[in-house]
């Protein structure tokens, strides 16, 4: 099977071959991805993600400080909730840590975002896109805040 590539089978599509980071591919075994369109599903049916907030206000940020948010989810879905992927809208703003094997319904988790405002400066809007085997597949996160310099001292 080609790298990140789900083929259609009969009852649906089987993701057995997550490798786009080495070390990184979650650990699923064989997971349906039930909107994967090659058949009909109950809406019922579906993972769906849950987030108890989807949005974070950092505040006044001092330039150079690392802040990190961890979004807690449920999965609220009738079936696994898998997510493969966290994106961060530019590079200070990463997804570092998410579960890699499938919650059950009912069970919850913790997305990890981290901000690094070094060499930022003023208002601040980033997002993190969340990408799991849920219809819509991608759900948006947003941090804002703003960065503020130090000082300039005043030379005499």
């Amino acid at each position: 099977m080609a790298r990140g590539i789900a083929r259609p089978c009969p009852g649906g599509c089987q993701l057995t071959d997550y490798t786009e980071r080495e070390g990184d591919a979650p650990n699923t075994g064989d997971i349906r991805v039930p909107g994967s369109g090659f058949e009909e599903i109950d809406p019922e049916d579906m993972p769906i993600i849950s987030f108890d907030s989807m949005a974070y206000n950092m505040g006044m940020i001092p330039q150079g400080t690392l802040v990190e948010k961890k979004f807690r989810f449920t999965n609220t879905g009738g079936s696994d909730l898998l997510i493969s992927d966290v994106r961060g809208s530019c590079g200070c703003t990463v997804g570092k840590d998410w579960p890699k094997k499938p919650l059950k319904p009912g069970e919850s988790g913790e997305v990890t975002v981290t901000f690094n405002s070094e060499g930022r400066n003023g208002k601040q809007e980033k997002t993190v896109s969340v990408i799991a085997n849920t219809a819509p597949p991608t759900t948006v996160l947003a941090l804002t805040g703003e960065v503020v310099a130090p000082p300039t001292p005043i030379q005499n």
